[in-house]
């Protein structure tokens, strides 16, 4: 008769765990410029959806703290001859920038101060 003894270890798991600097760490990797997801993930031995899985639980800060990553955002590019004539004229060095995102519009003229500029984009596309 084949019994199981209360104190005989349990059978083991076919999952492989991984560590939370190793999660971290292949997260901050896919999200290096020109990084793909299948190609870092087959290298590791990982399914892709383990990996978008781990990207999506570290925005929301199941993986630690959220460090600052790059910000990607889409961008239209206007022609500036397309683009409607201005009332004053402006000099050619000058700047201007302007987001449209779903929690508001973001204007900016001149040089911002980048690390203000982060926070304010961080801010508005949580």
């Amino acid at each position: 008769m084949n019994e199981i003894s209360p104190t005989a270890e349990p059978a083991r798991s076919r999952r492989t765990r991984y560590s939370l600097e190793f999660k971290q760490r292949l997260v901050q990797a896919s999200f290096a410029p020109g990084a793909s997801i299948a190609r870092l993930a087959r290298e590791h031995g990982l399914n892709a959806n383990q990996l978008f899985n781990w990207r999506y639980q570290y925005r929301k800060g199941q993986l630690g703290p959220v460090s600052p990553s790059p910000l990607l955002l889409p961008v239209d590019i206007i022609d500036a001859m397309a683009a409607p004539a201005s009332t004053s004229p402006t000099p050619q060095t000058a700047s201007r920038l302007e987001l449209t995102l779903a929690k508001g519009r973001l204007s900016i003229h001149g040089r911002p101060d980048p690390e203000t500029l982060r926070l304010v984009l961080q801010v508005l596309t949580a």
